[in-house]
């Protein structure tokens, strides 16, 4: 039986349909960068892809951060498919490698996106960049590192702070799942302990205090910046309910407001990699007219 990624209709010339699961293509790209080491571990690298036709200088910056429940995937793999929308919209685009559990824990990958960020800051000048227009786009445990790195920056006024946030079917609490586990879907009951020993080095009964730092609605201050939420309501990992009540925490924060805050609920849609609904046009490019309206 063929994955259900594989329905999802690719621009050919974006893809090698040659795999069982579909690979993007680079080589039509014109200028990039690849391997663009941002710290001494193999894993500490990305990399930067310029839109092909003519763009006026500096350019804003989409930063993919792959999913993968914290211990798999890759930068070049199909998390990096959306980013090509967004070359095509003008966007340069970053595709992100951070450590991987179970050898790096979760603060490990929080602080490999953040000096990720704090390089393609410190280089934008001669990458042609734009360091105040930085937009991050996780997936899944994608999801929750951006979010957690997004809402920490600004809250300090960080360097590493971004321009706006989008996270798609984000493990966004570890606290609520763990609180609600017996309750949850069956798979979350099987994978939930396996992901708590990788990330943590313990099971959920022994990393409350672990599992508190690693969800995002604990950096929810009186501001945010812009966020955009992309769930689908029949996902077996991340319960769509969750992704809501970020939303109505983040929808109390002072600047909250309809052009900065999109909770988007996929109606019938599995986690990102099981199906098509979370690379199609529509579901991109909404995700990009927001990123829009922030510049």
């Amino acid at each position: 039986m063929a994955p259900p990624i594989r329905k999802t209709r690719f621009v050919p010339e974006w893809i090698d349909m040659g795999p069982k699961i579909p690979v993007p293509r680079i080589e039509w790209i014109h200028e990039k960068q690849l391997d663009i080491a941002y710290g001494g571990d193999p894993l500490q690298r990305f990399d930067l892809y310029y839109p092909n036709q003519e763009a006026a200088g500096p350019l804003p910056v989409v930063v993919i951060v792959h999913g993968g429940g914290f211990s798999h995937m890759d930068k070049r793999d199909w998390h990096m498919y959306p980013g090509f929308y967004a070359l095509r919209e003008g966007f340069a685009m970053i595709s992100v490698n951070y450590r991987l559990a179970p050898r790096a824990k979760h603060q490990d990958q929080l602080d490999d996106l953040i000096a990720a960020i704090l390089h393609i800051k410190a280089h934008a000048p001669e990458w042609n960049l734009d360091p105040d227009r930085l937009y991050l786009y996780g997936t899944s445990a994608g999801g929750n590192l951006v979010s957690i790195v997004g809402l920490k920056g600004h809250n300090e006024g960080a360097p590493y702070a971004v321009r706006a946030v989008a996270a798609l079917c984000p493990l966004l609490s570890f606290t609520w799942i763990g609180e609600e586990r017996r309750r949850a879907s069956l798979f979350v009951r099987f994978m939930f302990p396996y992901i708590c020993r990788s990330v943590f080095g313990t099971g959920p009964s022994k990393s409350a205090p672990a599992m508190k730092l690693a969800s995002a609605e604990n950096y929810i201050k009186d501001t945010i910046p812009a966020f955009y939420l992309q769930t689908g309501t029949k996902d077996p990992a991340i319960d769509y309910r969750h992704v809501s009540r970020f939303y109505d925490l983040l929808s109390q924060a002072d600047n909250a407001a309809a052009d900065r805050l999109v909770l988007d609920l996929l109606d019938g849609a599995p986690h990102a990699g099981a199906g098509p609904d979370y690379l199609e046009p529509p579901s991109i490019m909404r995700i990009l007219d927001f990123f829009k309206k922030q510049i």
